[in-house]
């Protein structure tokens, strides 16, 4: 038994994704559907784990940080619409997901799913901009739903994707 408070709320917060994933009866708000938070919060969780009881040996990350950095973030903006999963892009520059994790904090100052919304959040923008529909926004910028689009357009500007689109067709 370990006595770890913070180590407990991460893997309470990975085991509640997991649930809410499989619980196809939330309403979409309270679901996430997207596997690349589940898999940031394997990795924040295990990795966090390890790091504190494990026996210390860790993996390097070759030299070039940066590049390898710039290629996650080239390969997250053309296949942001895809359903991405951290394995997947750890592959694509030979690192596992915990190294992705790590290097992407410390480099870009943000994980790997937040700035991926980021980038979602920009295409939907650009497609509301030029007068998709928030249905088509949402899947095309690669949010699961529309529910999904507003969640995380609420939350980082403060109005819904719809006083977005109004507004911009407004001048």
């Amino acid at each position: 038994m370990l006595d770890d408070g913070d180590l407990i709320e991460r893997f309470d917060r990975l085991h509640r994704t997991l649930e809410a994933e499989q619980d196809a009866a939330l309403p979409a708000d309270d679901r996430s559907s997207d596997d690349f938070l589940a898999d940031q919060r394997i990795a924040d969780a295990f990795g966090r784990l390890f790091e504190r009881y494990g026996d210390r040996r860790r993996a390097t990350i070759p030299a070039g940080r940066d590049a390898i950095v710039i290629r996650l973030i080239g390969l997250m903006r053309e296949r942001h619409a895809e359903n991405l999963r951290l394995d997947d892009l750890g592959r694509c520059v030979g690192l596992t997901s915990f190294q992705v994790i790590g290097l992407f904090k410390r480099t870009v100052g943000l994980t790997p799913h937040a700035y991926l919304v980021q980038i979602r959040l920009n295409a939907a923008c650009r497609l509301l901009r030029q007068g998709h529909s928030l249905a088509d926004s949402a899947l095309s910028a690669g949010f699961c739903d529309q529910a999904a689009l507003n969640k995380h357009f609420r939350r980082c500007y403060g109005i819904t994707p719809l006083q977005f689109a109004q507004a911009t067709r407004a001048g």
